[in-house]
């Protein structure tokens, strides 16, 4: 077996030029290093609907993929993706310096501790949802249906906490599912997020907003605490393309026409 011996020096140079972008590997990606490096990395959930965020570029990217497409530009800087099979694992990812932001993510306080986070991109909140002709303008107005949720999420604990007995809850394996059932008529409502509904009534009209589950969240940009610089870019940009026709231009490009009325409801009730 053939062993070649190279110094440390020349090893790390080796490795830099075999794997691109390894030499930001565990180091923070502020600003100022992402335009040295001439790309911004998104990491981003394997399985994103392309509505929120296209894995690859294209004419459609989405509504996230779009603002951070026009931020790297602004930057002259190249946006890569690094998709995330397990979501759990995209705060780790970033601290690890496998990323310099992620996409799509809940700001909580538990997150905080670990991560700082842009202005919001979108409103988060969870409700019933029901298909016409049902309509629920309370949970009152639930009666004996049953409720579906999807198993391993805290929907069914938002339920429970909002007054829907725990026999009446369904638990499915996906919103696939779950919205399968809700059509079928084998569910009377189900809990989703605020974005869940947004996009899929783009896709079923007949899906109606229910009452709202909970409190007021925000999904955001998570950033390394230390990247000042790159949080404050990042929502200055957000900020600004907000006051611009192009922001609502894209909620309904990607969402539909009634998408600006749903996302003002939740910070309205």
């Amino acid at each position: 077996m053939l062993r070649c011996e190279i110094s440390g020096r020349r090893r790390l140079l080796l490795l830099v030029l075999i794997v691109p972008g390894l030499a930001r590997n565990g180091v923070a990606g502020d600003l100022p290093d992402i335009m040295r490096s001439g790309a911004i990395r998104a990491l981003v959930a394997a399985d994103e609907s392309p509505e929120f965020f296209a894995l690859a570029p294209g004419p459609s990217p989405g509504f996230e993929r779009e603002i951070l497409e026009g931020f790297a530009r602004l930057h002259k800087v190249r946006l890569e993706v690094v998709p995330i099979v397990r979501f759990d694992d995209a705060i780790p990812a970033l601290l690890q310096g496998q990323g310099d932001l992620v996409t799509g993510i809940i700001d909580t306080e538990a997150r905080r501790k670990q991560v700082a986070f842009s202005v919001e991109i979108l409103p988060s909140r969870l409700l019933l949802v029901t298909r016409a002709p049902l309509v629920l303008k309370s949970l009152a107005d639930l009666g004996g249906e049953r409720v579906g949720v999807v198993s391993g999420t805290t929907w069914g604990e938002a339920a429970v906490s909002a007054g829907v007995p725990q026999p009446q809850i369904s638990s499915l394996p996906d919103l696939k599912n779950v919205l399968g059932a809700l059509r079928e008529r084998k569910l009377g409502a189900a809990v989703m997020s605020l974005a869940d509904l947004v996009l899929e009534r783009h896709r079923d009209p007949q899906l109606q907003a229910g009452p709202f589950l909970g409190p007021l969240r925000s999904a955001a940009w998570a950033v390394r605490k230390a990247d000042v610089q790159l949080r404050r870019a990042l929502s200055d940009h957000v900020e600004s393309l907000r006051r611009t026709p192009s922001w609502s231009r894209m909620a309904v490009t990607y969402f539909g026409r009634d998408a600006l009325t749903l996302l003002g409801r939740a910070k309205t009730e």
